[in-house]
């Protein structure tokens, strides 16, 4: 049977001479706080209030003041119209992968098997919301937020030891504002999550917690462990960028003992044929046989 074969190349860990046994991160990108501030407020609140701003700069300073806001408009405009009609570059596609693809996890030297979904992997959701007029505002949350950011920044700068492949974060979208966010964790295995859970910093934040709880009951907190096993996951993707599971990096060490390249890959392989081409192949499993007519239809796109 065929290896499964990546679509994109390792991330070689760069070395540190200084310090040669400072612990290897993946990269990453630090996620922006605009969503999260947008959110707090519903989208008729904000209008309100450039409307009152610009309300106020025209009493002020007259006309003139609408002219950044129509050199600005005008710009993003024109902008948009030339990359959707292909005559500038469109930045939205920047990263997507123009295919079906699928994760699956590597060997340790960095190179893949033939067998889909080869390994467990735990899944973590941890989610906070404010239930108050203030929102990210409200009191004691920008506490709750500094210990969730020093938690994930002490996992982040140890993955090998920490066993954190990778992190995506979400915002529900319920209500108009104020909605709960959410950090999903995907981590390697059991162990690694029971490591968080009574680390020094994550009791920390326990500990903040347990003071906070009783004069914050606008705060709601909670979180989501599931543990899968080997052969008992799958997930697919088509013209997307690295998302989800996707969005994981996995440690790896060449074959050779003396000065091998280290580092991180990603877990994405081409899923458009073989064994990973249909639910049923990448699940492995017997009971799943029923699906195959399912899984059929949606392979037309990807035929020939």
């Amino acid at each position: 049977m065929a290896t499964f074969k990546p679509l994109l190349p390792p991330h070689i860990a760069p070395h540190n001479d200084a310090n040669p046994n400072a612990p290897a991160r993946f990269p990453s990108v630090r996620p922006s706080i605009s969503p999260v501030f947008r959110d707090n407020m519903a989208l008729s609140s904000w209008l309100l209030l450039g409307g009152l701003l610009q309300g106020l700069s025209l009493i002020a300073l007259g006309p003139i003041t609408l002219l950044p806001t129509a050199i600005i408009l005008l710009y993003r405009v024109v902008d948009n119209l030339l990359m959707a009609f292909k005559i500038t570059r469109n930045r939205y596609l920047t990263n997507v992968i123009y295919t079906k693809w699928s994760p699956q996890i590597p060997n340790a030297d960095g190179t893949f098997g033939a067998e889909p979904s080869r390994d467990k992997i735990v899944v973590f959701h941890l989610g906070a919301r404010s239930n108050h007029p203030l929102g990210m505002f409200a009191p004691n949350m920008k506490g709750l937020g500094d210990s969730f950011q020093e938690m994930i920044a002490d996992m982040r700068a140890d993955p090998q030891k920490s066993g954190l492949l990778g992190t995506s974060r979400w915002i529900k979208q319920d209500d108009a504002a104020g909605n709960e966010t959410i950090t999903i964790f995907y981590l390697r295995d059991y162990e690694s999550l029971h490591r968080f859970a009574y680390g020094e910093l994550h009791m920390k934040g326990v500990r903040y917690w347990n003071k906070i709880a009783k004069d914050s009951p606008h705060i709601a907190i909670y979180h989501e462990t599931y543990v899968v096993p080997r052969g008992h996951w799958e997930a697919i993707y088509m013209n997307s960028k690295p998302t989800g599971l996707g969005d994981t990096w996995f440690p790896y060490k060449d074959k050779e003992e003396e000065g091998g390249n280290s580092g991180f890959v990603r877990p994405i392989v081409d899923a458009r044929t073989g064994i990973l081409r249909s639910k049923t192949g990448r699940m492995s499993m017997a009971r799943m046989e029923g699906a195959k007519e399912y899984d059929e239809f949606y392979e037309e796109a990807y035929r020939g």
